[in-house]
């Protein structure tokens, strides 16, 4: 019957359907090529898309895939990125098929980057593609050199193009400047380019200005990248140099749209980081930020993470990989966003200098200051002519438009942002609450990352996890303007455990919270050495009291945490003139600038001699930093002080303690904002710190906190050395320091070059002229700058008596006295109040102590006193025997000369086979004249009495003697004569007394004590002389009767 299934199929060759001519053609030349067909999807008739990236085309084989085209309707992608070895011979082939309808509309991407043979025709067929196609939307031309001539046409038909997306055009030979402005203004003119690669080409200042201008007006670009195009011809050692970028990124201030910003590798340092910072820090679109391989430094990453943490920007990821070195700031201002005070010298035609500038009007802005008070001493010059400075205004979206051209000179000052801040604002302090300022303004000024900005932040530390130096860069950039919490700390700790130590050294100075916050970050450090070497790095910030601040610094500024101390000391700097100017009080500073940082010094050198004041200098991050500070902070007579029982159990303490005197001092220092002190208390502090450099710290560290100024002369006679006194003079100042309320003996020499010697000289002569003038002036003289003398025969002028009245030049020097009858006390104490700001109010003359000390007067009236103190009980005995009972209450030279001898004092007589300069009578008369000021010719009750003063200092050297002893021997004082007399003779000779006490540690007036126990006056002291100190000893250590 029938026919048989396979009979019934047709053939498989009859059933195959024709090979298209295209496809025949391409694998015709796969054959004649000897290579195997690619998988292309359009030559499988797959996909409408000619995906052919890296496949290392060659022109044939592009031949055979163009040969595709006529055989297709719709071609929606051209890709073939990376195929080198293609030409314009086939390139232009297949452009050219791409301007038929209908592929003209279907085509969306066209993919040429890595063409490298692509040459002009290729060129001449895109723009052909260009004009002709209206659906493209994605060009990339990417690192195929487009000759010059093609490209300002290709870039027009481009900025023409009506749906052209993405366009990318890296590395494709712009160079030549002026026709490179005008393609970036064809392309930035299109309305639809969202996405613009230029990277990699060459462009210097003005082109990249030209692209900012064009950025702005284009209201449609999203995602720019200009990576490496930064002009060699631009970078040149030269002061004049000014980053390329740095003209386009000042622009970007107006731009609203991009979300994406490329500007790698392009040589931006901490100048153009500051531009971006001032351009970027409202824009509220911008995501993505890439700066890799720039040389930023501390300094520039300090910028860009400030950029990044502010919350009102829309910036959430940055790239800096590679950023972490950078140039040095030497010589060029640096905007400091803690304390941006200080003079600044911009050059207007600079972008950075106006970006700084600019800073500055935002810092004024914000702290609702007007720019006459935030802007001093301003020296504006255009073409070296000086001209009036105009302060700019702000623009449509609130750019400060500070001038483009010029030469300004500017100091900014703050002290009216904290007087408005803390005295006139809502925030009140009291002017003692340095803690409470440095707080408050630190909260204020100091950088606090936004709350939707700290994961990105430290996302970036914890990205940077194999790189420890990178790291290292990051978290110095954040240790200086930031203000970090201890989670902050712990999460880096966690993420880089093997920087526990340099974490907590560089950024606890940057979290609030006081000695709390300190001890809780110290549990991060693991091993006794990480807490050592943390410690020793941190010690100056440790040791750092603010609520006492008054010593002497030398900070090492590439420290972060002497920065640190050296930072909050210029604030409170500023927060003490504002006090001085809240209560109206004198400028009693070194230099006149009513600053409170004295002797300053950077790098070995004065800043006085570059800076009117320290406020002015800009704080650098490296270099030595020596000075003194002197808090104005002055304690209430009515403060309570430390009881007697507890002072000598703290001077137990001291005494007894196996700590170094400088670790003693260090204690002190951390604990002496907590208690006040007495004049007399001060004494015996002083008393027990042997060299000279302990004894000024412990004055200096105490100074501010004793209750009663008016008795300080019972702790500076301690001081007997001229050049300890001229030490002290110059570290707490002249004025500071000025014995005001008992200037009797004060000897000075006064450097007149400085403003607070020769306030101290006014002082001097305005107090002479208020007691008796000029006889209370003695021994005076002035040195002129050339080195001559006068001998001021007619006085010491009345005009020095106003510090406008003394000259500018020259060393004045004098001694003053004055009789108790003559002493203006009012005048005394209104000066204290006036000049040192001391609480005297209420204070009368017999509330003072008033003191001489044992080095002041003559020798022979030390050992007139001594006979005077072997025989009676106080001064007034001997005043009435030499007087009479009924005397007229005044010795005269004869009845002091017959007194002495009817007393048989032979103290001043002539000893046998002994030379004496001076007779007897002469003695005495020299004696006569210290006791006698007023030079009246007579001496009375209350000018004797200066005796009664030294006598008062005799019995207190003793008692302090005394209590020495008890402390190193206990009460027994036998105990402590035969640790003195070490051979047993019985006998101490002066020399061997002197040697005895040095040995057990005293530095007291030894001598003296010597010659008040000598009362055989054989040169020896016994036993029995030796228990006469049982009478000196306090009550507490008497031996109670039984």
């Amino acid at each position: 019957g029938g026919r048989s299934g396979r009979e019934a199929l047709p053939p498989i060759a009859a059933g195959r359907p024709p090979i298209a001519a295209g496809r025949q053609r391409y694998l015709q030349e796969c054959d004649n090529h000897k290579k195997a067909p690619r998988p292309l999807p359009i030559a499988m008739g797959s996909s409408p898309k000619i995906s052919a990236a890296n496949k290392e085309l060659v022109d044939h084989e592009l031949l055979a895939v163009a040969a595709l085209l006529d055989e297709v309707q719709t071609v929606e992608e051209v890709d073939l990125r990376d195929n080198a070895l293609v030409t314009d011979r086939s390139l232009v082939v297949l452009l050219k098929k791409l301007v038929r309808e209908p592929l003209t509309a279907t085509l969306q991407k066209l993919l040429l980057g890595g063409c490298l043979k692509a040459g002009p025709h290729a060129m001449d067929a895109t723009v052909s593609v260009l004009k002709a196609g209206s659906g493209l939307r994605h060009l990339d031309l990417s690192h195929v050199t487009i000759p010059a001539q093609f490209q300002l046409p290709l870039c027009q038909a481009i900025g023409k193009h009506a749906s052209i997306e993405t366009l990318d055009l890296a590395e494709t030979g712009f160079a030549y400047h002026d026709l490179t402005r005008d393609c970036l203004g064809a392309i930035m003119s299109s309305r639809t380019v969202k996405s613009l690669d230029i990277g990699w080409n060459n462009f210097n200042g003005e082109v990249f200005n030209a692209l900012g201008l064009h950025v702005v007006r284009n209201s449609t670009l999203q995602t720019l990248r200009v990576a490496n195009c930064a002009s060699s011809v631009d970078i040149c050692p030269s002061e004049d140099f000014v980053p390329p970028l740095s003209r386009f990124l000042e622009r970007l201030a107006h731009d609203k749209t991009l979300t994406m910003l490329d500007v790698s590798m392009n040589r931006c340092d901490f100048r153009t980081a500051l531009i971006l910072e001032d351009s970027l820090d409202t824009h509220k679109k911008l995501k993505e930020l890439i700066l890799t391989d720039n040389p930023l430094g501390v300094l520039g990453m300090r910028s860009i993470l400030r950029l990044l943490s502010r919350d009102h920007t829309g910036l959430v990821s940055i790239e800096t990989d590679g950023c972490y070195f950078g140039s040095s700031s030497d010589n060029m201002p640096v905007f400091t966003y803690t304390n941006p005070g200080g003079k600044y010298n911009l050059q207007l035609w600079r972008p950075y200098h106006r970006a700084l500038l600019r800073m500055l009007y935002k810092v004024m802005d914000r702290f609702g200051l007007d720019p006459t008070e935030a802007f001093l001493k301003i020296n504006y010059k255009l073409k070296r002519n000086q001209v009036n400075y105009s302060h700019p205004t702000k623009d449509y979206i609130g750019v400060w438009q500070v001038p483009e051209e010029g030469d300004l000179t500017v100091v900014f000052n703050v002290d009216r942002a904290i007087y408005k801040r803390f005295f006139s604002g809502g925030t009140k302090l009291e002017d003692a609450d340095n803690v409470g300022f440095l707080d408050a303004y630190c909260m204020d000024m100091k950088f606090t990352p936004g709350f939707k900005k700290v994961i990105p932040l430290l996302a970036r530390f914890r990205q940077m996890n194999s790189d420890v130096l990178s790291q290292k860069v990051y978290v110095a950039s954040l240790a200086k303007d930031f203000l970090m919490k201890p989670a902050y700390l712990s999460y880096m700790c966690k993420c880089a455990p093997g920087m526990t130590s340099y974490l907590v050294s560089m950024l606890l100075p940057t979290i609030p919270g006081g000695k709390g916050v300190m001890f809780c970050s110290g549990l991060h450090l693991g091993t006794l050495n990480e807490f050592l070497t943390t410690h020793e790095t941190m010690r100056r910030f440790i040791e750092f009291n603010p609520q006492n601040p008054t010593a002497h610094y030398k900070l090492d500024l590439s420290n972060p945490t002497d920065y640190a101390v050296a930072e909050r000391l210029l604030l409170l700097d500023r927060w003490e003139a504002a006090v001085d100017q809240k209560h109206g009080r004198k400028d009693i500073s070194m230099s006149g600038n009513r600053s409170h940082i004295r002797n300053e010094k950077y790098l070995g050198r004065p800043l006085g001699a570059m800076y009117e004041s320290v406020a002015e200098w800009k704080i650098t991050e490296s270099g030595e930093f020596e000075f003194d500070y002197v808090s104005n902070t002055r304690p209430k007579r009515t403060m309570t002080t430390v009881s007697d029982g507890l002072w000598d159990d703290i001077l137990a303490e001291l005494h007894n303690s196996a700590l170094a005197v400088v670790d003693k001092i260090i204690v002190l220092r951390s604990c002496s904002h907590l208690f006040y002190i007495t004049a007399s208390q001060m004494r015996s502090l002083i008393g027990y710190f042997k060299d000279e450099e302990s004894r000024a710290e412990i004055l200096v560290l105490f100074y501010m906190r004793m209750v009663d100024m008016h008795n300080a002369k019972m702790f500076r006679v301690r001081y007997a050395n001229a050049w300890e006194i001229k030490a002290l003079q110059t570290r707490i100042g002249y004025a500071c320091f000025f014995p005001f309320l008992q200037p009797e003996n004060a000897k000075f020499e006064l450097d007149l070059r400085v403003y607070d010697q020769r306030l101290c000289a006014s002082m001097f002569v305005q107090l002479a002229t208020k007691e008796k003038y000029p006889h209370n002036l003695h021994d005076y003289g002035y040195r002129r700058a050339d080195g001559t003398e006068d001998l001021m025969p007619l006085g010491v002028p009345r005009s020095w008596a106003e510090i406008n009245g003394i000259p500018k030049e020259g060393v004045f020097r004098a001694v003053y006295r004055c009789a108790p009858e003559d002493r203006n006390f009012a005048h005394r104490k209104e000066i204290a109040k006036t000049y040192g700001f001391f609480d005297v109010d209420g204070i009368k003359d017999e509330d003072v102590a008033w003191w001489t000390g044992l080095m002041e007067p003559p020798e022979d009236v030390l050992n007139l006193l001594e006979f005077f103190i072997s025989r009676y009980e106080n001064v007034d005995q001997p005043f009435v025997e030499i007087d009479g009972v009924d005397g007229n209450g005044c010795i005269t030279l004869r009845e002091l000369l017959e007194g002495l001898e009817e007393m048989g004092c032979k103290k001043f007589d002539k000893v046998k086979g002994q030379k004496m300069a001076k007779t007897k009578e002469q003695r005495i008369d020299a004696i006569f004249r210290y006791l006698d000021p007023g030079g009246e010719g007579s001496v009375s009750r209350g000018e004797w009495n200066m005796l009664q003063q030294l006598w008062a200092e005799f019995d207190l050297s003793i008692r302090e003697f005394v209590h020495f002893l008890i402390l190193t021997f206990g009460t027994d004082l036998k105990v402590a004569w035969k640790a003195l007399d070490d051979d047993g003779s019985g006998e101490l000779t002066e020399e061997e007394w002197l040697d005895a006490v040095a040995k057990i540690g005293y530095f007291g007036p030894a001598k003296i004590v010597f010659a008040l126990l000598d009362t055989t006056d054989d040169g020896n002291i016994s036993l029995t002389e030796f228990d006469v100190l049982e009478n000196y000893k306090a009550e507490r250590f008497k031996k109670k009767p039984s």
